[in-house]
C-alpha cells in the first residue's frame, strides 16, 4: 500500500474526550511525523495538528474514528 504525506486537523470541544483522542493517536503513533497541540481559550476549544506518513486507508480510518467521538471533529488533506 502506497504511503502519502497527510496533514490532519483535529478540533476538540468536549475536553472529557481528550484521553480517548490521545489513545487513538497513540494507536497510530508509528505513522505520526509531527504533532502540535494548541489550546484556544478565547473559543474554549483545543486544536491538534498532525502530520502523517501513512496510507490513505489508515488516514481515512483515523479521521472516521476521531469523528465518531462526540465533541471531536477531524479533517485530513493529502499531498
Amino acid at each position: 500500500m502506497t504511503k502519502q504525506i497527510a496533514t490532519l486537523g483535529i478540533l476538540i470541544q468536549n475536553f472529557d474526550k481528550i484521553p480517548e483522542v490521545n489513545a487513538l493517536l497513540h494507536h497510530f503513533s508509528d505513522c505520526i511525523i509531527s504533532r502540535l497541540g494548541l489550546p484556544y481559550e478565547k473559543r474554549n476549544i483545543r486544536l491538534i495538528h498532525i502530520v502523517l506518513d501513512a496510507s490513505c486507508d489508515d488516514v481515512e480510518r483515523l479521521v472516521e474514528d476521531l469523528n465518531a467521538i462526540n465533541g471531536v471533529e477531524a479533517q485530513a488533506m493529502f499531498f
